[in-house]
């Protein structure tokens, strides 16, 4: 195969990795609509899952993945033309744990619905594992929404025009999820009043990126 440099590589991390995940929630959550979605502190709604939605759900994690290379990538961007480098290497731990609670919950999630004779389980284990799964993906969003905040922020400061503005908006909107965040960990019985703040969030980030995935893959 012909040789690709990093930043269009990272710049294509960039364009798909968020937009794919963004995407499969919305067909999950939205369109088959019956994953939860209506009620996200009843966990036993995701045990009605079809094999196709828990397929489609195992992809997020994979395109996540080949968006953290992307975000390496543009770190190195930034510290080689820019400023802030630090501050957007801090922001990256958080969109790594992030990732990785993501990549957990979605384990876990898998584990639903395993179906064989010999396995043997107890009556409430869906729920149980759907209960830490969405613990897990809670906490460690909170850390991708703090990361996400920190990325932007330094993005902002070496970006101009509308490009600094958009920066400041996702930066803006990743801070508001950090106050979601800490309420929903504290109060569960919020989560299905922020619920809608999560696709909002997802659609927005997602733009964002994909802003930045062509930026980067046009300096190749």
């Amino acid at each position: 195969m012909g040789n690709i440099s990093a930043n269009r590589l990272g710049g294509l991390g960039l364009i798909i990795g968020p937009g794919l995940a963004t995407l499969l929630f919305l067909i999950i959550f939205v369109a088959l609509g019956d994953a939860g979605s209506a009620e996200p502190t009843d966990f036993t709604d995701f045990t009605r899952q079809s094999k196709f939605e828990g397929f489609l759900g195992l992809l997020p994690g994979v395109s996540l993945i080949f968006f953290l290379y992307g975000l390496m990538v543009l770190g190195n961007d930034i510290k080689e033309n820019g400023k802030n480098e630090a501050l957007f290497r801090l922001g990256l731990l958080g969109a790594i744990f992030g990732i990785l609670g993501i990549v957990v919950a979605i384990s876990l999630g898998a584990g639903v619905n395993l179906e064989s004779s010999s396995i043997t389980v107890t009556d409430g284990y869906e729920s149980i594992l759907n209960l830490v799964a969405g613990s897990i993906q809670s906490y460690m969003g909170l850390l991708w929404a703090i990361g996400i905040t920190l990325i932007a922020l330094s993005v902002s400061s070496n970006r101009d025009g509308l490009h600094r503005i958009f920066a400041l908006i996702v930066a803006l909107l990743a801070a508001i999820n950090i106050v979601v965040g800490f309420v929903n960990l504290l109060d569960a019985s919020s989560w299905e009043a922020t619920f809608i703040l999560t696709p909002i969030s997802y659609v927005v980030f997602s733009i964002w990126s994909i802003t930045l995935g062509l930026n980067l893959f046009k300096k190749a």
